[in-house]
């Protein structure tokens, strides 16, 4: 089979990217002729690149024919609708917000199955106008890839900080709390992504992020804490695993927050059998080889897709509303933008005046100075 995979961005290790080099290094191990095809260049790029993948970012460089599509964005999902109109496509969607480009497009016959890896997305994909098949898999982990190297410690000494969002008071509570435990605290992610986080992830004892890096971190028989940006739910266990999967681990499955005393009460819960228990839940539910076992099974469902319809209007319409709000935003952010560099060049100014006052009074002290010193 010859699948096309397409997500726009391939700069940095984000979530999306990270899926698609993942799905594409499984189908390309069951033997597929497999093609990533991408909008912006980069790390994830060079990752895929040296994981013996073929990434495109010319369409030209696309293969003539293809007999499925997985897009994960707007944008790639209508070029390759395009490129190649009687391949099944499969549309990933990636997030429940509207951000525009993880909707698949509004428009009849393009998609023929929407693939959602949790339950909150999966709401927002029934709500979506046009909605073809929905399908529910799981996140998955290359589990050759992403094993227990090393088993944790009996007592917890590394505590990885794993994720490219969690910032301000939210980390200084996980830093200051295990300052205090006597735990060393590293951050990977951001500025400082890895492109060998299982290597990364051997090291820790216990590891703290959200959605695709806690599925990592059971895989690699860590202790997970669900903690980030958006909130937190705490420690990954059998019993929990349910609740916590079906939020994508992503620290919204409770409305209970995670303070430092909550934190520092379940840092003292720390047990080894952690890291055993959620090996067995990755290798049981996330596989990443299963994942594609049944996605392949998805593309020969689906089939070739209904030509799309010639006028396109409506999404055309809609996309321009949508083009004028984001307009609209910008604006007000260039007007606030503008106040702000008003704001900065009149402060500048007045530390410019400032110093020539600071210097006049420097050129009178020395002067008086001077005439004191005289006989």
């Amino acid at each position: 089979m010859e699948v096309v995979l397409g997500f726009f961005g391939l700069e940095s290790l984000s979530g999306g990217g990270t899926y698609t080099l993942t799905v594409a290094e499984q189908l390309q191990r069951l033997g597929h002729e497999v093609t990533v095809f991408g909008l912006y260049e980069g790390e994830a790029a060079d990752s895929g690149r040296e994981r013996g993948l073929r990434i495109v970012f010319e369409e030209g460089a696309l293969p003539t024919a293809c007999d499925a599509v997985l897009a994960g964005d707007q944008m790639t999902s209508l070029a390759l609708a395009e490129r190649f109109p009687t391949a099944p496509q499969v549309f990933v969607m990636i997030a429940e917000e509207d951000w525009g480009f993880t909707v698949p497009p509004q428009v009849p016959g393009v998609v023929q199955a929407v693939l959602v890896k949790h339950d909150r997305v999966e709401r927002a994909a029934r709500a979506l106008s046009v909605r073809p098949q929905i399908v529910r898999l799981r996140q998955p982990v290359d589990l050759r890839r992403f094993a227990p190297i090393t088993p944790i410690r009996e007592r917890p000494e590394r505590v990885l900080l794993f994720g490219n969002y969690l910032s301000g008071p939210r980390r200084s509570v996980v830093e200051e709390v295990c300052a205090d435990a006597g735990l060393e605290c590293l951050h990977v992610g951001g500025d400082a992504a890895s492109r060998t986080p299982e290597a990364t992830i051997a090291e820790a004892d216990i590891v703290i992020g959200k959605a695709r890096t806690i599925v990592e971190a059971m895989a690699c028989g860590r202790a997970a804490y669900v903690y980030d940006v958006q909130g937190g739910d705490g420690w990954v266990t059998p019993e929990r695993y349910p609740l916590l999967e079906a939020d994508n681990f992503g620290g919204q499955a409770e409305p209970a927050g995670i303070d430092a005393e909550r934190f520092r009460a379940d840092l003292a819960a720390y047990r080894p059998e952690m890291g055993i228990a959620n090996r067995d839940l990755a290798v049981a539910n996330h596989s990443a080889a299963k994942h594609v076992h049944a996605l392949v099974e998805l593309f020969e469902r689906v089939g070739a897709p209904r030509p799309p319809p010639a006028d396109c209007v409506r999404e055309l319409a809609r996309q321009a509303r949508l083009q004028w709000a984001t307009q609209a935003h910008a604006r007000g952010l260039e007007h606030h933008y503008g106040q702000l560099q008003e704001r900065i060049l009149s402060a500048e100014a007045a530390v410019e005046r400032q110093a020539a006052e600071i210097e006049e009074l420097r050129r009178r002290c020395a002067e008086l100075s001077g005439r004191l010193a005289e006989p």
